[in-house]
Parts: C-alpha cells; sequence; structure tokens
C-alpha cells in the first residue's frame, strides 16, 4: 500500500498537487490583498506578501503547463526558489508580529522577534544579487544552509515569545507554523534520505506542500477569526453608541423642558421688559446646546475606539475653541460679523468632523460690506445654522448650507440657506416622533436681536424653498440695520 502511495505520487499525482497549492496561494494572496484595500489592516497586505512569495518561490518546482512555462519566461529557477523561500520566511515573522499586535503589548518582543529577521532579510537580498551578478556561488551556497539553523533558531525564540502573548489568536500562527516547520524538515534533502525514511524529493515535496497548505488554512482561519472579533466589536460598540445618544436625547428634551419651565417662572417674577429682555440675552449668552455636546463627546469617543487618534485631537482642539468664545462671549453685549463668521466657521468644522466632512458649508459677503463694522449680538447665528442641521439637512445625502451677507438700503441681509428636507416635512416628522418641544435656541436669538437692534429694527423671515413642486430646503432671511458711516 505505501509502494503503491509512493507511486501515485511519483508518477501521477506530484504536477497536479503542486499546480492545486499554487493555485490556492495565488488565490490566498488576491483575496487577502483585498481585504488590505478594504480594511488598511497591514496584517492582511503581509498575509498576502506571504503567499504571492510562496507562490513565486515553488513557480520553478513546476515540471510542465502553463506555470512552468511562465516561470521559464520570468528567469526562475532553483537559486530563485532558495531566495524567494528565504523572503516569505522573514516575512512570515513580520506577518504574525502585526497579526498580534506585539507592538503594542511590548516593544522589546517585537525587537526581538523582527530585528534579525530583517538583517537575515537584507543580507539575503545583497548574497542573492552577488551571486547573480558576480558569480558568488560559495557565499550563496554558505548562506542558504546557514539560514536554515538560523531561521530555525529565531523560530524557536519567537514562539517562545508567543506562549506568554495573552491572545488566543497565537493558536493559530504556533499550530500552522509547528506543521509546516516539521514538514519542512522532513522535505529536506539530508533528512529524507536517512535509511529509515528513504524518501525521493517528489515525495519530499508532497510533504512541504502538505504542510504549506495546513499552514496557509491555520492563517486563513486565524484572519478570518480576527476579522470576525472585530465585526463583533464594532457591533456592540454602534449598539451602545445608539444606546447612549438615545439617552443624550432624552436628557437634551427634558433640559430644554427644564429651561422653558425656569424661563417662564423667571418672566412671571420679573415686572419691567427690559429685565426681561437683559435675562433672555444672559440666557442665550451662558447656553451651549447640551445634546450638541454630548454628539461632540460621543463623536470623540468613536474615533478612539476606531484608532483615530488624529480625529480625535482634531475634534477636541475645535471644541475647546468653541467653548472658550462661548464663555468670552458670555460677557460681551456684541460681536463684530467677522467674529460672528468666525465662530461659524469653527461650529462648521466640528459638525463637519461628525458628520465626515459630508457638509458643503460656504460663507459670502457682497464686496461692499465692511464686515469688521457690522455689529451684532455673539453667536445668534449660530441657532438658525443648528436648526438647518437638525431639522434640514441631516436627512439628505448631498448637505448643503451656506451664508450670503448682502447689503441693501439701510439694511444689511443675513441669508441661510440650505438643501434640506423643508419646514412641512421637518415638522411632519417631529409629529411623529411625538418631539413637540420649541426651539429654544431661536427663540432667545429673536430676543437678542430685538433687545440689540429695538422691536422694528430687524426682522427673520422664513422662505420654503421649491423644485418642480417638491420641497428643497428653507432660506431665512435676518434683516438688521446698515452701520452707520
Amino acid at each position: 500500500m505505501t509502494d503503491l502511495f509512493t507511486a501515485l505520487i511519483e508518477k501521477d499525482a506530484h504536477n497536479s498537487i503542486l499546480y492545486t497549492v499554487l493555485g490556492g496561494l495565488l488565490l490566498l494572496a488576491v483575496f487577502h490583498l483585498g481585504m488590505f484595500l478594504q480594511n488598511k489592516d497591514k496584517s492582511y497586505l503581509l498575509y498576502s506578501l506571504y503567499t504571492m512569495f510562496s507562490f513565486i518561490a515553488y513557480m520553478p518546482v513546476a515540471e510542465s503547463g502553463f506555470v512552468a512555462s511562465l516561470s521559464k519566461t520570468a528567469g526562475l529557477d532553483n537559486d530563485s526558489k532558495i531566495f524567494f523561500t528565504i523572503v516569505f520566511n522573514c516575512i512570515y515573522f513580520f506577518f504574525f508580529a502585526e497579526f498580534l499586535n506585539i507592538k503594542s503589548i511590548n516593544r522589546k518582543w517585537y525587537r526581538i522577534i523582527v530585528f534579525p529577521v530583517i538583517v537575515l532579510l537584507i543580507a539575503g537580498a545583497l548574497i542573492f544579487i552577488g551571486h547573480k551578478i558576480y558569480g558568488l556561488d560559495h557565499i550563496f551556497n554558505w548562506y542558504k544552509n546557514a539560514f536554515i539553523y538560523l531561521i530555525t533558531l529565531q523560530t524557536v525564540i519567537s514562539f517562545y515569545i508567543l506562549t506568554k502573548v495573552k491572545n488566543n489568536l497565537k493558536y493559530y500562527i504556533i499550530f500552522g507554523g509547528i506543521i509546516l516547520f516539521i514538514c519542512s524538515i522532513v522535505g529536506e534533502r539530508t533528512v529524507r534520505e536517512i535509511p529509515a525514511l528513504n524518501l525521493s524529493r517528489k515525495m519530499g515535496d508532497f510533504i512541504y506542500f502538505v504542510g504549506l497548505l495546513i499552514e496557509n488554512i491555520a492563517f486563513s482561519l486565524a484572519l478570518g477569526h480576527k476579522q470576525r472579533i472585530n465585526h463583533e466589536q464594532k457591533v456592540t460598540f454602534h449598539k451602545d453608541l445608539i444606546l447612549e445618544l438615545q439617552r443624550n436625547e432624552r436628557l437634551k428634551d427634558e433640559m430644554t423642558r427644564e429651561n422653558e419651565k425656569r424661563l417662564t417662572v423667571e418672566n412671571d417674577k420679573i415686572k419691567y421688559l427690559q429685565e426681561i429682555s437683559d435675562l433672555k440675552f444672559s440666557l442665550l449668552q451662558s447656553r451651549m446646546n447640551p445634546h450638541f455636546i454630548f454628539n461632540a463627546l460621543n463623536s470623540v469617543k468613536y474615533y478612539i475606539l476606531e484608532n483615530d487618534s488624529q480625529n480625535a485631537v482634531d475634534y477636541l482642539t475645535k471644541f475647546s475653541k468653541i467653548i472658550r468664545i462661548s464663555l468670552a462671549a458670555s460677557s460681551l453685549r456684541e460681536f463684530t460679523l467677522t467674529e460672528e463668521l468666525q465662530t461659524l466657521k469653527l461650529y462648521m468644522d466640528i459638525e463637519n468632523l461628525r458628520f465626515e466632512n459630508k457638509i458643503d458649508f460656504t460663507i459670502h459677503a457682497a464686496p461692499d460690506i465692511d464686515p469688521d463694522r457690522v455689529r451684532l449680538p455673539p453667536m445668534v447665528l449660530q441657532p438658525f445654522i443648528e436648526n438647518s442641521i437638525l431639522h434640514g439637512i441631516a436627512a439628505v445625502h448631498d448637505k448643503k448650507i451656506s451664508v450670503e451677507i448682502l447689503s441693501v438700503p439701510d439694511k444689511i441681509l443675513i441669508l441661510i440657506t440650505d438643501n434640506g428636507i423643508g419646514r412641512d416635512r421637518a415638522a411632519k416628522i417631529n409629529a411623529i416622533r411625538s418631539t413637540h418641544t420649541k426651539s429654544l435656541g431661536i427663540e432667545i436669538a429673536r430676543d437678542m436681536l430685538k433687545n440689540y437692534f429695538g422691536a422694528g429694527n430687524f426682522s427673520v423671515v422664513y422662505t420654503d424653498l421649491h423644485e418642480n413642486n417638491i420641497a428643497s430646503g428653507t432660506t431665512v432671511e435676518i434683516s438688521i440695520p446698515k452701520p452707520e458711516n
């Protein structure tokens, strides 16, 4: 039976098995390259390189067929097989160090695993080039024999380190590595020609191919297991995020109702209209919308969990700036139009980070307007922009908000236009959601304008926009007095 199996491998199955293994390696290389392009996880790229160089290394083994012809055309031979075997063996260490995230666990372990392999890879490349160009055959032959012992020693050291790593995915790496190591040892000429074994070259190749196949199956299962763990973590995070956003929304509604009650009580207590106006003015200046703060902190949390430290830092930087502006505005009675527009830009930078830069926000002022001379209450335009986002463009794909400042006789017009769903549809959605709270920010903004300019010297007018009888957005026109020369 053993003789029959050996004859089958020698005469009939060797080339078929080789083509099966090579085809599998090529498919794995292409598939995991695609996974890298999708997920940007470097462990997929390194595994793709590992399987690709394994494929290239064993192309010269093919005795016939397309791969054999391609190998001859590319000039691949036994020397290139040895060199590319060195390459993919070195990439193996880079792969599992990245896959198990050894660098973040212990930098010393990472250096012990990776740095010697880098030296072996560079030395191998230089010796191979010297062998091909200058005919340094004896050095090349010496290095290929020495490499076997050096890489074996490095494998033992690295696997010892892996036993200390607290990550169950390591068992895939250890299992696949041990199987391939055993099969490669058995397939080596000095071992397979031992009288007790007495295996032919093709039988030795067959045993090695089986080990290579088992190792790659183990690695593919490891990558799949890691992908499943990452997916489960993301699903859990998004569920928690949705629950937290819902809690924040309820808290926002409760705080809004509480503010309305508090304002009503204060209005009943205060007898004079000027005192009422001052109270409203103070409320708006000291108010930073609670749901905006909660959403901002949730966005920072999302970036941290996604390892997107740059966006998290950018978000916190811009958020701290607008908090400082809000605190400074609480002690001021007016902003220049320049300061107001700068605050709007910063506010929209923060909102755009949360919406992944999907909001197209533009500001245009007529050339005959000097924004440093136009004055208005501080942060009075922000509630209108916020209203456009929450009840207008949040539900559309192509989000746009524009601010246009025009000069007409005796007036400055500030036009805030969005391409949202329109006020009628927004009202219907709020009715379905049982959202009956009024926009306190808009109401206080009106009172601030009234307090600052006088009851008959300003106006806020809403215009519904339509395209082909379909709501296509809203324009808010805020009219204020033009500054005197």
